[in-house]
């Protein structure tokens, strides 16, 4: 199971051919609800259009929502590795679904020792 990270999926709405193809190699791609908050607080989904085509995108996955244990593991996360409230949310929600997390953003994630964490491309 692969966990995905914001960038990604930002990289596929801005047409990243990388991500597309990414996106269309993997099965079994869970996201957090932190990463719908992210996606949908862009300036770009003023437009109606362009937040339907995100949900509907998202719809086809499995969302984790944010809830305890979770948040307790990402509190942990937070005060024992110095990251950011939503990344650590998202690094817990990889722990507790034991999935690797795929990200662009290998800086803040890899010194996370309790999770995989992948380059996609």
């Amino acid at each position: 199971m692969k966990i995905v990270d914001t960038d990604i999926f930002i990289d596929l709405f801005r047409g990243l051919e990388l991500s597309r193809q990414f996106f269309a190699e993997n099965e079994e791609i869970i996201f957090s609800a932190i990463t719908e908050a992210e996606l949908l607080s862009g300036q770009q989904c003023k437009d109606a259009a362009v937040r339907e085509k995100i949900l509907h995108f998202l719809s086809q996955f499995e969302k984790i929502t944010v809830g305890n244990p979770l948040v307790q593991i990402a509190a942990d996360f937070r005060r024992k590795y110095g990251i950011a409230l939503p990344d650590a949310i998202i690094a817990a929600s990889a722990f507790v679904h034991n999935a690797t997390l795929i990200t662009r953003n290998l800086k803040d994630f890899q010194k996370i020792r309790e999770i995989k964490v992948e380059k996609p491309y």
